[in-house]
């Protein structure tokens, strides 16, 4: 077995099929971008996204330097919220996957855990390369601090999601566990704050 297949089996077990579900994208695949590569200085991530979403919406493939621009802004956003991605603590966090194929955009929902200070890049970037399946990309991103467990925490808001979906609350479909389309970013992070109260969350000191 290679080791990103098991890398992939021991943290997505079942639920790796769920992006790997939708259909294909039949036109050109997106192109591969690096995060420390030297991006395009004169392109701010407004923009980006803009550019992003219109060539999209048109069906149209985006250069590199736009998509990386906004995965950059997306990684940019995790440090910004949850402060150093590399120190221990369980963390919640709430991933938007914006496809080329708009029906096939997604919010991830996930926890990663305390024992190693690098799961939460591997973790993220993992995700990255699933949602290239769906034409995908990190178009926004949240991340908690660092706590001492949010496994309550994230069934708090899986739990919401799924029941907002079930009774038709708001616009979502849950696709399996962790993975809801039809749902925008901002409302799936005020769930997670709207839960955090509810699930006794204990941050660790920063």
């Amino acid at each position: 077995m290679r080791e990103e297949d098991l890398y992939t089996e021991q943290y997505f077990g079942d639920e790796q099929q769920s992006v790997a579900d939708a259909p294909q994208w039949e036109q050109q695949a997106l192109p591969t971008t690096r995060l420390n590569v030297h991006r395009n200085p004169h392109l701010d991530s407004m923009t980006a996204k803009v550019l992003l979403g219109d060539y999209f919406d048109t069906g149209r493939l985006p250069p590199a330097e736009v998509v990386a621009a906004v995965r950059h802004q997306s990684w940019r956003d995790l440090e910004y919220k949850g402060g150093s991605l590399d120190v221990v603590g369980d963390r919640l966090y709430v991933l938007f996957f914006r496809s080329m194929c708009s029906k096939l955009s997604y919010v991830k929902v996930g926890r990663t855990k305390k024992e190693d200070k690098a799961q939460v890049r591997k973790r993220i970037m993992a995700h990255e390369g699933e949602a290239k399946i769906a034409q995908a990309v990190l178009f926004d991103a949240w991340i908690s601090r660092p706590c001492v467990s949010a496994v309550v925490w994230e069934k708090g808001v899986k739990a919401h999601l799924s029941a907002a979906a079930e009774e038709d609350i708001i616009p979502v479909e849950q696709v399996k566990a962790e993975y809801f389309r039809g749902i925008a970013f901002g409302t799936a992070v005020r769930v997670a704050g709207m839960q955090e109260d509810r699930s006794g969350v204990v941050f660790l000191a920063p």
